[in-house]
């Protein structure tokens, strides 16, 4: 049984984990994202689907501070995040891989990670624990492609360079952007594996984007369903399958 986040002081912040209220996003006088309300605690995974245009993409780089967020506040661990950058998101505990890989592809897979090893260490005042880059590359099953170029690897294992170059951050929260496209059906079993051993192992909270429903519906506890820049949906996963709304926005048509 999930429960639900547990939270802490007002308008329900978590008092573990990523909270945001009434974040909005406009371009030019038209919102891309608005009045978006989404909670994350430290060990869950929480989806968020919809439909291309809907603001996916575009809410996970305002939490990840790469956008600036019209209205609305970011919140990690109970502090209120004022006008965050990207560093300050990944410094603070939130970490993210991209819907278009962006690996250091001339570097070794074991110098991918290091680098975010090397920025974790700088924020935390400490060295680089090279033990903790090895752990890491074993979770994700690239010990043997160690030394091997980043972008001399299938787009499979890229993908899970990005995860585990996002890991190396140490962060409370990590997002993954689409983290299953590309991949075959026997890569996105895996991947299942890996997101909940995120979760299980490294005791963060992980939230996903992802087109593929059946990967989604799998991995996740909780979901969130955006449509038009807003959330129209939110539930455990076998709510949120049988609620007409989300037919009705994927199919064009009521359930």
């Amino acid at each position: 049984m999930n429960a639900l986040p547990s939270s802490s002081g007002h308008d329900g912040i978590l008092a573990a984990g990523l909270s945001v209220r009434g974040l909005s996003r406009n371009f030019g006088g038209v919102y891309a994202v608005r009045g978006v309300t989404l909670d994350c605690a430290v060990g869950e995974i929480v989806g968020l689907i919809g439909p291309n245009g809907a603001g996916k993409s575009t809410l996970m780089n305002l939490i990840s501070g790469t956008i600036t967020p019209s209205e609305g506040q970011v919140w990690l661990d109970g502090s209120a995040f004022a006008a965050p950058s990207a560093v300050d998101c990944a410094e603070r505990g939130i970490g993210r891989t991209f819907q278009n890989i962006r690996l250091f592809k001339r570097l070794s897979v074991r110098e991918n990670i290091r680098v975010a090893a090397i920025t974790r260490a700088r924020v935390k005042g400490g060295a680089v624990d090279g033990a903790a880059v090895e752990d890491i590359i074993a979770f994700a099953g690239l010990s043997a492609l160690a030394d091997r170029p980043a972008g001399t690897l299938s787009y499979g294992h890229q993908r899970r360079v990005e995860i585990a170059r996002a890991l190396a951050l140490g962060p409370r929260i990590l997002l993954l952007d689409e983290p299953a496209a590309g991949m075959n059906e026997q890569e996105t079993e895996g991947l299942i594996a890996t997101v909940r051993g995120l979760r299980d192992r490294f005791g963060c909270g992980v939230v996903v984007i992802d087109h593929d429903l059946g990967f989604i519906m799998q991995v996740s506890q909780r979901l969130y369903v955006m449509h038009l820049g807003q959330i129209l949906v939110q539930g455990d996963p076998e709510t949120v399958r049988h609620d007409p709304r989300v037919a009705e926005i994927y199919l064009g048509r009521k359930k």
